[in-house]
């Protein structure tokens, strides 16, 4: 059922629960957060109120779930057993695409963004581009999902570098941030790991290293040597990766070259305030402060961005970038770009195509769209909690999950133990929580450490994380196999149970998952060192040798903490 309703008068505004949003340099409380994302919000959907939004309504059958739409919407997803809230891909961020699948083998897609609600038994979608109607492929989530991979997806048979999946990462954030955001930190980071005997394939400098946005040179006062920081990163092995962010300071020498002046014959490379007319560069707000964007929807400013970075990352030694930002609410208060027709989200596309394209080694955060691409996509920051927000560790396993079936399957569950760096401010380190944390991402496409366990954790938590590493590392021939059957079929790398054992009682949320067809992997989340365990039908070879037969709910207490409960799938080792 479609009908048309001013977007404004079919929609609210909800408030952000968090007590704060953090992100990397500043610290913003959820007061005034909530307050600026209202706003936001309540100028982008004025805008759109301009517009006859299209009010989709469609039932839904008995026990169906859905899946997708906004990948940090994950931990709230199956849809469908009761009321939700709204999500708008228009502004939602993280990894998101216009694509919803069912449990019944059906799934929704557009090529532009919508909003969408369950309410009252039906999956109420708002559209600007008029009517959504699901498109029946099948009986199962699998079948659904696999569907919509063919038809709206880019899996061509890449898969981001083997070294993303075969050894842990580091990133040095949480200990710069900690210990002081300069050369020294970041070092002595590098000299301790060296010395730890942990693996590392991936090295990341993290933010705070350049002088402003938009200058590819060193704050020099803090770097005073930044070629042998990096010198000294290569002559372990390691590949080095960097922070960066599409911003510009205004005011800066770079700013002043790559705005438009007509007399100055300024590059004309950032996008335009809204006004009608204006070549004056908009000014975004973000979470380090006020900034200019390189307009990426410009094909010589897209360029001219690339060629910055790879002469910037020649000279150090650098082989590639953590991409940061991108989120398309920065783009929605005052933003005009090049290309009349790019909303917000295109903005994001374009950035993490750029990425995948132009850089092997890389990392995500938000894409738009990118199913299929050798994405190296990143959950949003990590706070180091059990529970009580989006951002805990609770939330990892459907995020990632979600992720899966929105076609990105080589995802990073962001830092073993959280990468919220303010969550760490004034505490210890909770030795179980970040212990559990690192058990889950061994098992995980990639694993990727920041706080160093040898500094906050007891020699035997230490043991622990280097034991769950070398786990990682023994999983990586079958976790690169998964990989490399995903480029090919679209297939997920981490599973949701209804995906993989349809019509079984699995279409709910859950805190295990396959990994690929053969192993059920059931990390512990909680401080209790409980774990309830649901075993499908057939037979399930566990870490301790025990054969069990399904379907089975095993109730795991005292769980230790060198143990990560996982189960073999008996009698089908192939990936199909």
């Amino acid at each position: 059922m479609a009908q048309n309703f001013p977007l404004l008068l079919s929609t609210k505004i909800p408030l952000l629960k968090s007590t704060r949003h953090i992100e990397h340099g500043e610290v913003l409380s959820g007061l005034w957060y909530n307050r600026a994302m209202k706003i936001l919000s309540i100028i982008s959907f004025a805008a759109l109120a301009a517009q006859a939004a299209t009010i989709s309504e469609i039932p839904l059958r008995e026990g169906e779930r859905w899946w997708g739409g906004g990948g940090g919407d994950g931990h709230n997803q199956p849809y469908g057993a009761g009321d939700s809230k709204r999500v708008d891909l228009r502004s939602h961020g993280n990894t998101s695409s216009p694509l919803l699948v069912s449990s019944c083998g059906r799934y929704v897609w557009s090529e532009k963004p919508f909003g969408y609600v369950f309410k009252g038994g039906k999956l109420v979608i708002d559209s600007d581009v008029g009517s959504i109607a699901p498109i029946e492929a099948g009986k199962t989530l699998k079948e659904a999902y696999l569907a919509a991979a063919k038809a709206h997806m880019r899996f061509d048979g890449r898969t981001p570098p083997d070294v993303f999946f075969s050894l842990p990462q580091w990133n040095n954030w949480i200990e710069i941030f900690l210990n002081g955001m300069d050369q020294k930190a970041a070092d002595d980071y590098t000299a301790e790991l060296a010395k730890s005997g942990f693996p590392c394939g991936i090295y990341m400098m993290d933010g705070g290293w350049m002088s402003h946005q938009g200058s590819y040179e060193f704050y020099a006062k803090d770097f005073p040597d930044p070629k042998g920081l990096f010198d000294r990163i290569n002559a372990q092995g390691w590949i080095p990766l960097i922070w960066t962010a599409h911003f510009v300071s205004p005011d800066s020498r770079e700013y002043k070259r790559l705005r438009y002046h007509k007399k100055l014959n300024g590059l004309d490379y950032l996008a335009y305030r809204k006004k009608l007319g204006s070549h004056e560069a908009a000014v975004v707000r973000w979470w380090s402060g006020v900034s200019a964007v390189y307009d990426l929807t410009k094909p010589a400013a897209s360029a001219f961005y690339v060629k910055t970075l790879k002469d910037f990352a020649a000279a150090y030694g650098i082989k590639g970038f953590k991409f940061d930002a991108g989120d398309p609410r920065f783009f929605m208060e005052d933003c005009r770009f090049a290309d009349e027709k790019a909303e917000p989200v295109d903005y994001t596309r374009l950035y993490a195509e750029m990425a995948a394209r132009e850089f092997p080694y890389h990392e995500i955060r938000v894409s738009w769209k990118c199913g299929g691409l050798p994405l190296v996509t990143r959950l949003g920051d990590r706070t180091h909690e059990w529970t009580g927000s989006r951002y805990a560790q609770d939330t990892v396993v459907p995020q990632i999950i979600a992720a899966g079936l929105l076609g990105c399957p080589y995802s990073l569950a962001d830092m073993v133990g959280g990468g919220m760096e303010v969550s760490f401010v004034g505490r210890e380190i909770d030795e179980k929580l970040f212990v559990r944390s690192a058990a889950m991402q061994s098992l995980m496409p990639m694993m990727q450490f920041s706080p160093a366990p040898w500094r906050h954790l007891s020699p035997e938590g230490v043991k622990l994380c280097r034991a769950f590493a070398d786990l990682h590392i023994a999983f990586a021939p079958y976790i690169l196999e998964t990989a490399r059957h995903a480029a090919a079929t679209g297939e997920p790398i981490v599973r949701a149970m209804e995906y993989e054992f349809p019509h079984q009682g699995f279409n709910r949320p859950m805190q295990q998952f396959m990994l690929g067809s053969r192993w059920l992997v059931a990390p512990v989340i909680t401080p209790d060192d409980a774990k309830v365990v649901e075993l499908p039908k057939g037979k399930w070879r566990d870490d301790l040798g025990t054969v069990h037969v399904g379907p089975t709910k095993l109730s795991l207490t005292a769980v230790p903490l060198s143990r990560l409960p996982r189960y073999e799938r008996l009698g089908n080792s192939g990936l199909d």
